[in-house]
């Protein structure tokens, strides 16, 4: 299965996907002060309550635009799911081109909505992204 995590400023989004389809969909409030230990229990903990057997979580990839969580989310990832995680960053090569003029104030989460727009439905597309 894998793994999904979207570090917003204020939700971190969470999605399990067994091959194609989604199976669970989960939110956590944003907290910079939290350690990889509460977040890895709850993370954990949302899981198991949604019959996710954490041991078939073998792929993991995220993005976030709160960089005190990034290493903390790579920390914790590494510590419950034994995976190394796959984090998109504005330096990930993904064969988008990014018309900006410094491409790298461009959010994570941005890229990884274009990257699955143009992958779901192909170009011409238009994305909206509510996030704070």
């Amino acid at each position: 299965m894998l793994l999904t995590i979207d570090i917003g400023n204020s939700m971190i989004n969470l999605g399990v996907f067994q091959d194609e389809r989604l199976v669970a969909n989960l939110r956590v409030s944003t907290d910079a002060r939290r350690s990889a230990d509460e977040y890895g229990l709850t993370v954990r903990d949302l899981l198991v309550l949604n019959g996710i057997d954490l041991s078939g979580i073998t792929d993991v990839c995220m993005c976030s635009v709160v960089p005190p969580l990034t290493g903390i989310f790579e920390e914790l990832i590494q510590t419950y799911f034994k995976v190394n995680p796959l984090t998109v960053t504005a330096g990930v090569k993904t064969g988008l081109q990014i018309s900006y003029d410094n491409p790298r104030d461009v959010g994570a989460d941005r890229i990884v909505d274009a990257i699955a727009a143009i992958e779901l439905y192909g170009p011409p597309v238009i994305i909206v992204d509510f996030g704070t």
